[in-house]
């Protein structure tokens, strides 16, 4: 396909600017290039929520930051590091779990709080970070259920992100918490939910819908394709 293959080639022309993969230093500042045209696009023209360039705009972009990990794989494409942790406690009985809904790219779906993993930091270490940035909550229990102890152990999901990349190397982990959750700037809704509504009421990201299915041994209603 045509669009795919612009894709590959505009990710091959910043591959010759950023390497093969993040290094420790390899960069001070946050670079970002155009998704449509591989273009670097000006600090004061990008936003997490929409990156500018020239005539257009795209809530997402190549982005790079200086301590996220990342690479190319064999076919070209780039991929990113990624932990996450399925949040849950119990009320009368029941289990319920802490998703956020997303007011950045994918906006309107709902997640379990997750986020690329940074250079030199363990998957387990990332994924409590994230929690408690996404959620607030206090975990008083962590078990792993998908990966190992390094990043690349993981499992790989095509899954879209706002900082370009549509495959991510998942380590996941469940976590009792304790708590009421608090919003961060990645959401506009957070709060408990029982598999019944995660089931038949929610829209979910695609990674999160792969989790749950997993999990609940049924697939959600509404899994966003990629």
């Amino acid at each position: 396909m045509a669009q795919e293959s612009d894709r590959l080639n505009i990710l091959g022309e910043i591959r010759c600017i950023m390497g093969n993969k993040s290094e420790k230093n390899k960069i001070s500042e946050t670079e970002v290039f155009c998704i449509q045209d591989g273009e670097k696009i000006p600090r004061d023209s990008w936003y997490p929520e929409l990156y500018s360039h020239g005539d257009h705009s795209n809530p997402r972009a190549f982005v790079f930051d200086p301590t996220m990990m990342w690479e190319y794989r064999d076919d070209g494409e780039l991929r990113h590091f990624t932990a996450g942790a399925i949040l849950w406690r119990q009320e009368r009985g029941e289990k319920r779990y802490c998703l956020m809904r997303r007011r950045r790219y994918p906006i309107g779906y709902y997640t379990i709080p997750a986020g690329h993993i940074e250079i030199g930091e363990t998957p387990q270490i990332s994924a409590l970070r994230e929690s408690f940035e996404e959620s607030g909550l206090g975990i008083i229990s962590i078990e792993q259920i998908y990966g190992g102890s390094s990043p690349e152990a993981g499992l790989e999901i095509h899954d879209e992100c706002r900082r370009g990349s549509i495959y991510h190397v998942w380590t996941l982990f469940s976590c009792e918490c304790v708590g009421e959750p608090s919003l961060s700037e990645e959401g506009d809704v957070i709060g408990w939910f029982s598999q019944h509504e995660i089931l038949h009421d929610l829209k979910l990201n695609k990674a999160s819908g792969v989790f749950f299915a997993e999990l609940f041994n049924e697939a959600p209603h509404d899994i966003r394709e990629s």
